[in-house]
């Protein structure tokens, strides 16, 4: 009798549980990245101040090759190298510090969209072979509309 009881149990518990299953959405990060209004103009930022990073290189090694003295030359490699790195850094948290709010944004975005559409879940598309419910262009909506910080 006990083997009863405990098998309809089972059988109960089994059919209870799609009632507790999460809904499951996805999104493509590297396309809300490319259609992310505030994404692209971060990363055209980024890339500006990478260049200024190489223009700086350019024009120091030119005044470098005008120098004659080797002491001068000296001189002039160190006190390059050390405001080279000063600048290397402050690109470094620059762009950190732009990534972070881009993705600070989109993490936002794609929660208020998974709690407007009762997703309880959301991974990145390339980890589902089948199902799940596609939120990427209502995330890029939302980004692009300004109405997640």
């Amino acid at each position: 009798m006990k083997l009863k009881k405990l098998i309809a149990t089972f059988l109960m518990l089994g059919l209870a549980t799609p009632a507790f299953c999460d809904t499951i959405g996805m999104v493509n990060y590297r396309k809300i990245l490319e259609n992310y209004s505030k994404a692209k103009a971060a990363n055209s930022e980024i890339d500006d101040k990478a260049s200024e990073l190489q223009r700086y290189l350019l024009d120091k090694e030119k005044e470098f090759k005008k120098i004659e003295s080797p002491i001068q030359k000296k001189n002039f490699e160190e006190a390059t190298a050390k405001t080279f790195a000063a600048k290397q850094e402050a690109y470094a948290k620059f762009k950190e510090k732009k990534e972070m709010e881009i993705d600070a944004a989109i993490e936002a975005a794609i929660k208020a969209v998974a709690m407007e559409n009762k997703i309880n879940t959301v991974v990145d598309f390339r980890v589902i072979y089948f199902g799940g419910v596609d939120i990427t262009d209502k995330v890029v909506k939302k980004l692009n509309m300004g109405s997640v910080k």
